[in-house]
């Protein structure tokens, strides 16, 4: 401690000494109420975060929020000298806690031997009441001075107990941290608290945008930023249409020159040579530790370096809960990798090459093989491969393991029986069919001069594994079936999966046919042995087909049941990352859409389309189907109209399985007839698949029959469309597809409605309720609209049902009731007759007589009802954005209105008083 006299003559500076004003609504940090609401006290509230993470503004706000009495002392560099330290101390507590404290005069005339005696003097004087005081010092990463550090340890050892000290800062404090933690002396609030999760940026987000953004696209801004609250401004800020919110973020993986402007003036010229070394050596790793660190940089001073760049509050975030892994921030990473990417001084391929090195060493196979196709280095893949490819296989790594072969000679994959299986496999998981007969004809062309009669036995067993996969994806069943028949027969000796997926394919055969009980059966099997040679993949993709099964059999609970049991099994075994999941979240989400869970329906497909985000959005097909029916059962026209245009534009682009396609059909086909598309569903019907009864022994071909009669029905052309349902109708009774079966009797119910055969139409609405009993349907009841409502009450008034029936149609009809159907919300085309009708209710809003609304204004409202943005109403309206926003300020004056969301539920309050008519 410092013997020099602190003697400071400062002018002070009210604002230094002040607590920020927290803008009301920035944030919800509700998430760490109970780090402030500690039960026992502590002496140190410590918050931590790099730039840009909003602590101060947080801590502000919560401090607010919880009424606490506060001493706020924001820092600067200045205030490394002790005497300056010292006076604003003393003269934030004597301002905002005890006036009347001597401290701050005697440092003006007399002065302090030490900071630890000023410390002394202001502990003795501060009144020991009870009510809790928190003494905030903001920005403590400027302070660098020993003297100051080891002051406020003394300060934390003898803190009166209704006092705490919080220290905001971006780095870790040298304050003797170790040992609170240890006792409990301390919580900790880091950045991990502090990043807006998707619920707090959503939130965020909708304060600031002009326009209505996805929950999909919401999650991926969090992911791309991690929470950064900054980036999120900077998002919001940037982005004036949905398309441009979308494209911003797609671009942050390729990075962004704000970003990195900011990420220049952060770092600026205080980095040594060794530091910047560091930094872009380290940053081609997605993790990293001090031997790591020591292995790429050959440097053997590692972890002091490392220790360097964490007391500078860069980027750098724990990777695991030991402390003892790293990693850069996405964003971070991104600019880092750019900066290496300007520089000719570091030889980036020798950095892989020591990298997939160590990753080896370390038994870290994944990394290893991803450095290695950075390297460009054919002999480290196939040193990877050799030893890992199988495990890869097993656990659904296709996408690493495509761009280990892609990396590959011909000739490598050719000589090897292992690598052609893992070649074909992976081309085949990619619908590159012809690729998986090219790929396997030129291995047995290149084997048979060195292989023996029996290898090339066992090897031909093995190849018709795929092969049969392959026949089963082109709709051969019978050569599927054959084929799997006699790879189950062969030993497998170059891929232990074979058999596991030839048995496999034998049950998706016996499916497709309609043989439900044998196809269940054999996929069971597949599970036990897939289990037994601990084949994760191959047990999840057994466990989701038990589950279609089970869905197609009409017993959705049951499969949910399965669904459970596979979610248990990748959580036992640590598969959350596998791709495979995506397929077991598609069909939960497709149950929990029958069962009008609307909200858990939309989660499993938010988080398929997380685990397939590194796939590439061809994949997301089947996920983007889900939301647009989700959007469009919540009534939300614009979202559920910018995915079916992503949906259209993927099947354009790409080549899909039929189950794929024509389940994507059915929301399409829902969307034009909502809204009254009539020339899109002509157009559906000039490129639809084709159609033939005989085939539809299976989900996806029912669903294909039913999408040609349901455009025919919109069209008007019944008689058409009548012949395909009774032919759908009689194979699904004939073979058990009882989910089928239960659609189809909705859709006759419909058509038989629209042809006013009321008799019909009744009988087949009654056995529709008779199997919901049984599949739990409501999705696909709802899906009929507002005329289920007047089907159903007249089956209930008519006397036609009774016990369960009844009580599903009563709840059909109550949800129908609530359902929004936004092609007839309030009518866009309104006249002046409607809205006369519509303002000589007697419980219509007293501002709507008083202040009425323009013809104008009334379009507009019904838009905004609608969810269109805008952009979007003036581009409906064919004005100007500004003409827009002119109707709009005048609507709100007019209904004492200030945001969007009020004008929407003025409008639904309307809505549900003309509803019906």
């Amino acid at each position: 401690m410092t013997t020099t006299q602190l003697n400071p003559e400062l002018t002070f500076v009210d604002a230094k000494t002040t607590a920020p004003i927290a803008p009301v609504g920035l944030m919800a940090r509700e998430k760490f109420n109970d780090l402030l609401h500690i039960p026992e006290p502590v002496s140190l509230l410590l918050v931590t975060a790099p730039a840009g993470y909003g602590k101060t503004t947080s801590i502000a706000e919560r401090l607010d929020a919880l009424e606490a009495r506060t001493a706020w002392y924001r820092l600067e560099e200045s205030d490394n000298d002790p005497g300056r330290f010292a006076a604003y101390l003393a003269r934030t507590l004597n301002r905002s806690v005890a006036p009347e404290l001597s401290v701050p005069g005697r440092l003006r005339n007399a002065g302090y031997d030490s900071l630890e005696s000023v410390l002394s003097d202001l502990l003795g004087e501060l009144p020991q009441e009870e009510e809790p005081l928190y003494l905030v010092l903001d920005d403590y990463h400027l302070i660098s001075n020993p003297d100051i550090h080891q002051a406020m340890r003394f300060l934390l050892r003898h803190l009166p107990p209704h006092l705490t000290l919080v220290i905001i800062s971006r780095t870790l404090p040298p304050l003797g941290i170790a040992q609170l933690r240890m006792k409990g002396q301390m919580t900790e609030i880091t950045s991990k608290h502090l990043a807006l999760d998707a619920d707090e940026a959503q939130r965020y987000l909708e304060q600031r945008l002009p326009f209505e953004v996805s929950r999909e696209h919401i999650e991926r801004a969090v992911r791309r930023v991690e929470g950064w609250i900054s980036a999120l401004q900077l998002l919001s800020a940037s982005s004036h249409t949905s398309v441009e919110f979308s494209e911003f973020v797609d671009q942050l993986e390729l990075g962004n020159h704000h970003i990195f402007e900011y990420f220049d003036e952060l770092v600026g010229q205080s980095l040594t040579e060794q530091q910047r070394r560091f930094l872009l050596r380290t940053c081609i790793l997605d993790r990293f530790n001090a031997a790591m660190v020591m292995r790429v940089m050959d440097d053997n001073d590692g972890q002091s370096l490392l220790n360097s760049l964490l007391a500078m509050g860069l980027f750098i975030m724990p990777a695991d809960n030991g402390g003892l892994w790293f990693r850069y921030h996405q964003l971070f990473a991104v600019y880092l990798r750019h900066l290496l990417s300007c520089t000719t001084q570091e030889n980036q391929r020798s950095l892989h090459q020591r990298a997939t090195d160590a990753w080896l060493e370390l038994n870290h196979a994944e990394e290893a093989a991803r450095h290695a196709v950075a390297a460009a280095d054919p002999e480290r893949i196939r040193q990877v491969l050799d030893e890992h490819g199988r495990k890869f296989f097993t656990e659904g790594q296709f996408s690493l393991l495509q761009k280990c072969l892609d990396a590959l000679p011909q000739s490598f994959i050719s000589e090897n029986p292992t690598f052609t299986l893992l070649r074909a496999w992976v081309a085949q998981g990619q619908y590159k069919f012809d690729e998986v007969e090219d790929w396997l004809s030129a291995a047995e062309n290149h084997l048979k001069a060195t292989m023996s009669e029996e290898q090339q036995k066992a090897i031909h067993g093995e190849f018709s594994a795929i092969r049969a996969q392959v026949a089963m994806n082109y709709g051969n069943g019978n050569r599927a079936l054959a084929l799997a028949s006699e790879a189950v027969e062969q030993e497998a000796r170059y891929l232990p999966t074979s058999r596991v997926a030839a048995a496999s394919v034998m049950g998706e055969a016996l499916f497709v046919q309609g043989e439900l009980q044998d196809a269940l059966d054999r996929m069971e099997d597949t599970e036990h042995m897939a289990r037994s040679q601990y084949a994760h993949q191959n047990v999840i993709w057994a466990l989701c087909q038990q589950s279609e099964i089970s869905v197609a059999m009409g017993l959705l609970q049951k499969a949910y049941n399965i669904q459970e049991k596979a979610f248990r099994y990748a959580e036992e075994n640590r598969l959350n990352h596998l791709p495979i999941l995506e397929f077991l979240f598609r069909i939960r989400s497709q149950i929990m859409w029958e069962w009008h869970h609307l909200e858990s329906a939309e989660r499993c497909a938010l988080q398929g389309i997380e685990i397939l985000e590194a796939q590439g959005e061809r994949w997301f097909v089947q996920s983007y189907t889900t939301l647009a029916k989700v959007a469009q059962a919540r009534g939300r026209q614009s979202l559920c109209a910018d995915y079916i245009t992503k949906i259209q534009k993927m099947l354009a682009a790409g080549d899909y399985h039929l189950d794929w396609v024509a389940n994507a059909h059915a929301t399409m086909l829902s969307y034009w007839d909502a809204v009254r598309d009539q020339d899109a569903i002509q157009r559906w019907l000039t490129i639809a698949p084709a159609f033939e009864a005989a085939t539809a022994t299976n989900h996806f071909h029912q669903c294909n029959g039913r999408n040609r009669a349901r455009a025919l029905m919109s069209l008007g052309q019944l008689a058409q469309a009548e012949p395909i349902l009774q032919s759908l109708r009689e194979v699904a009774e004939r073979t058990g597809l009882k989910t089928d079966l239960n659609r189809n009797h909705i859709s006759m119910a419909l058509l038989y409605w629209q042809l006013e055969d009321r008799t019909q139409a009744l009988e087949h609405m009654k056995l529709a309720l008779e199997l919901a009993s049984t599949t739990g349907a409501v999705g696909s009841f709802l899906r009929l609209g507002k005329v289920l409502i007047v089907m159903l009450k007249a089956l209930i008034n008519d006397g036609l049902i009774e016990g369960m029936e009844l009580q599903r149609a009563e709840r059909l009809i109550q949800l129908a009731q609530q359902q929004r159907d936004f092609s007839r919300a309030i009518r866009i085309s309104l006249d002046e007759a409607i809205i006369q009708d519509i303002i000589d209710r007697p419980d219509v809003p007293e501002l709507i007589r008083t202040s009425p609304l323009t013809r104008r204004e009334w379009q507009i409202l019904s838009l905004i009802h609608a969810g269109l943005s805008n952009d979007q109403i003036a581009e409906h309206l064919k004005v100007a954005s500004t003409t827009v926003k002119t109707h709009i300020r005048s609507l709100y004056q007019k209904q004492n209105i200030s945001h969007r969301s009020e004008a929407i539920e003025l409008a639904r309050d309307l809505l549900s008083k003309i509803q019906g008519e």
